[in-house]
């Protein structure tokens, strides 16, 4: 009897950590989801409710690091570093051949347009700028990319005018425009590359636009940041197009075509357009 009394008491110990298996179920569930076949079409507004600051989420005191919600946090990271392992990503990206998502067919309204979160880092000219001041006053096409492959992809929206010429050419066709980059290394290691490579950056791209060229820590745009602003595939490269208050209005993925170029350029004149009468009516008032 009292052998039978403790192998139920070991029994009832060994099952005393069943609170996570249910954690340790998403882990292995998100780790087996299959690599995308087809592009996520896009049909409605992304992006935050309300403006919010990246720099200020990743800030934690010392007590707020042992928390529950810092531990779930780590682990949502874990997860998504299981699922989005470099094999995944490449294989999503050759599957859709880079369209992550496809871009919405025309421009979202203002009024229900979400927003792109806030953040301050480092420019080129090694000044720290916080993303918010740099909109103002300007339509932005937001170009954001961790690798080459996904650099290759934007490129190809904004070909002409990436030379120090052609960059001046853009300024002249839209005067209250600009090109805004976001490089964010995969890793700390590949972060420390890019640092040590600034200086050929900056040779290789006009000096007009580099105070508008980020270089961020991979940590500032988590996994939940990541697959709010359906940038969660490291291969490919995204494209936004922001209003002057931060606000989502067009975007993409993946590299450009004849049709997905006219929307772009259409929505950048009519989102101007929009911005110059926005300013004449606050003049008026």
């Amino acid at each position: 009897m009292r052998s039978i009394r403790a192998f139920s008491v070991s029994a009832r110990q060994l099952q005393r950590p069943k609170f996570l298996q249910p954690r340790f179920a998403k882990t292995v569930e998100e780790a087996a989801k299959p690599a995308l076949q087809k592009p996520q079409p896009i049909t409605k507004p992304f992006g935050y409710e309300e403006p919010i600051f990246l720099n200020k989420l990743n800030e934690h005191s010392i007590s707020e690091t042992f928390s529950k919600e810092s531990r779930e946090r780590r682990q949502k990271e874990i997860d998504y570093d299981l699922q989005h392992s470099p094999f995944y990503d490449s294989k999503s990206f050759a599957n859709t051949h880079g369209k992550i998502f496809l871009p919405p067919i025309s421009f979202f309204k203002q009024s229900k347009s979400l927003y792109f979160p806030n953040f301050e880092g480092y420019t080129l000219l090694k000044n720290k700028r916080q993303l918010y001041d740099v909109l103002k006053n300007k339509v932005t096409i937001l170009r954001m990319s961790s690798a080459i492959s996904g650099e290759n992809c934007t490129n190809s929206y904004v070909q002409d005018y990436l030379s120090g010429p052609g960059y001046e050419q853009f300024k002249e066709k839209y005067r209250h425009s600009q090109i805004v980059d976001i490089n964010i290394p995969q890793s700390w290691i590949k972060g420390l590359f890019v640092s040590l490579a600034k200086n050929n950056i900056r040779n290789m791209i006009p000096p007009a636009r580099h105070d508008l060229y980020f270089v961020l820590s991979h940590k500032l745009f988590t996994g939940d940041v990541k697959r709010t602003l359906k940038c969660d595939n490291a291969c490919s490269g995204y494209l936004y197009i922001l209003d002057e208050t931060g606000k989502i209005r067009w975007a993409t993925s993946g590299m450009t075509d004849e049709e997905e170029s006219a929307v772009l350029w259409r929505s950048m004149r009519a989102l101007e357009k929009e911005l110059i009468q926005s300013k004449e009516t606050e003049i008026d008032e």
